[in-house]
C-alpha cells in the first residue's frame, strides 16, 4: 500500500556527484588535465619489501608491476614512465591494506552529522585503542536513519607513527603518494588520510580556472537577473516618451476640439440670433406694407422685441388684424382706447405687438 505520507530522504550531496560522474566522460580528457578533475590514477599498495601499482582509467585497470625499493625498482620505474607518459598526469593514492588502516562502521545520533570530524575524535579512545592524537582518521556518512534519527558513519585510521614511516621510505624511492586511502568496498578516494606535511603544492590553474568559471557563472546570473529590468526600463522609457508625444498630440487635439466648439458656439449662436432678433429694415418695410391707405403714424417705438405706434386711422379696429396677419407681428392690440379726432375725423390709436423674425416665422406670409 503506498503511504504518502513518507519521508523521502533525498541525498542532494550523492546525488550531484553521481550526476557529475554521469556527465564527466562528455568533457575532453585534456580540458579534465587541466581542471584537476582527470579519472587517471596509479594506485599503489605496499608491502614489506616493495610496492604493487596498478593503472586506472576510463577504460579500466591495468596492473604494472612490483616495484622494489631499492635501486633496480627506482630503475624499472624510470623506465615505465618513459614507456607510458600519460602516468606523469595520474594522480597517485596509497592503499592500505588491512593491516596498515582500520575501518569501523558505527551509528551517530543525527545531530552529530554537523560536526562529525570533531565527534569522531571526542569518541575515539571509546571507539577505537587509540587516542585522536595517535591516528590520522576521517570519516563519511554511509546512510541517513531518520527513524532512529541517527546516522551510519564509516570511521577510516591508521596510526600516525605507521603512516608517517611508509610515506618516509617511499619518498626515499620517489613514490610520493597524492592521497592515501584504505582499501575496502569504498569508491576510489572516498577518503583521504594524507597528512598536510606530505601534500603536494597544489597546481594553481584548476583553482584559478574554477574560480574564473564561478565569477563567469555569477557574472551570466546577475545579467539574467539585470537584463530583463534594464530591458523594461528601456522599454518603459519609450513607452513614456511614446506616452509624452500622444499626450502633446492629444493636447493640441483637445485645443482644436476648443476651438471648435467655440466656433459652433458662435456660429449657432449667430444663427439663433438671426433667427430670433428681426431686422429693423424688415420691421419697417412689413410695417409699412401692413399699413393702409391714409393712414398715418406719428410716433414708433422699439424695444426688446416691443413695438408701440401711435396715429391716426379711419378704421382702427381693422389695423389690428392686418398688423397680426403680417408673419412679422403677433399678439397685436390697443394699449389705449380709440378716440376721435375732431379736425381730421380720423381715429387715433395707439397699438403694442410683439415683433419676430419675419423670414423665419412658422406662419406663412401673405399671398399678396
Amino acid at each position: 500500500m503506498l503511504k504518502l505520507d513518507t519521508p523521502i530522504n533525498l541525498d542532494v550531496e550523492r546525488f550531484f556527484r553521481w550526476w557529475a560522474g554521469e556527465l564527466s566522460f562528455l568533457v575532453p580528457a585534456r580540458l579534465k588535465k587541466l581542471l584537476g578533475a582527470a579519472d587517471e590514477y596509479l594506485i599503489v599498495t605496499k608491502d614489506d619489501d616493495g610496492v604493487n601499482a596498478v593503472y586506472r582509467n576510463a577504460e579500466g585497470d591495468r596492473p604494472l608491476g612490483y616495484f622494489s625499493l631499492d635501486d633496480s625498482g627506482s630503475q624499472k620505474r624510470e623506465r615505465l614512465l618513459e614507456s607510458m607518459p600519460e602516468l606523469a598526469e595520474a594522480k597517485i593514492i596509497l592503499r592500505l591494506t588491512a593491516d596498515q588502516a582500520l575501518r569501523k562502521t558505527l551509528k551517530l545520533p543525527l545531530a552529530a552529522e554537523e560536526n562529525l570530524a570533531q565527534v569522531a575524535a571526542f569518541e575515539m579512545d571509546r571507539l577505537t585503542p587509540f587516542k585522536s592524537d595517535q591516528v590520522y582518521y576521517t570519516a563519511r556518512v554511509l546512510e541517513r536513519l531518520p527513524a532512529n534519527r541517527q546516522i551510519k558513519v564509516e570511521l577510516v585510521l591508521t596510526p600516525r607513527n605507521k603512516l608517517d614511516a611508509l610515506l618516509e621510505e617511499l619518498a626515499v624511492w620517489g613514490w610520493r603518494p597524492d592521497l592515501v586511502d584504505a582499501a575496502g568496498d569504498s569508491p576510489l578516494g572516498a577518503y583521504d588520510l594524507l597528512p598536510e606535511s606530505y601534500r603536494p603544492p597544489r597546481n594553481p590553474w584548476p583553482y584559478r580556472i574554477n574560480l574564473a568559471l564561478t565569477a563567469l557563472i555569477a557574472l551570466l546570473v546577475v545579467v539574467l537577473l539585470v537584463l530583463p529590468i534594464w530591458t523594461s526600463r528601456s522599454l518603459a522609457m519609450e513607452l513614456e516618451q511614446e506616452v509624452r508625444k500622444v499626450g502633446k498630440t492629444a493636447k493640441e487635439v483637445e485645443a482644436l476640439r476648443q476651438q471648435l466648439d467655440d466656433l459652433v458656439h458662435q456660429t449657432r449662436f449667430l444663427q439663433q440670433k438671426k433667427r430670433t432678433e428681426p431686422a429693423m429694415v424688415d420691421m419697417l418695410k412689413e410695417l409699412t406694407d401692413v399699413m393702409p391707405d391714409q393712414t398715418w403714424l406719428n410716433g414708433l417705438q422699439y424695444r426688446d422685441h416691443r413695438l408701440v405706434i401711435q396715429g391716426q386711422s379711419p378704421s382702427a379696429s381693422a389695423l389690428i388684424g392686418l398688423i397680426e396677419a403680417s408673419p412679422f407681428f403677433r399678439n397685436t392690440s390697443f394699449v389705449s382706447p380709440v378716440t376721435k379726432d375732431m379736425a381730421s375725423g380720423l381715429e387715433r390709436f395707439q397699438i403694442a405687438s410683439e415683433v419676430v423674425n419675419g423670414r423665419f416665422s412658422e406662419k406663412p406670409a401673405s399671398p399678396e
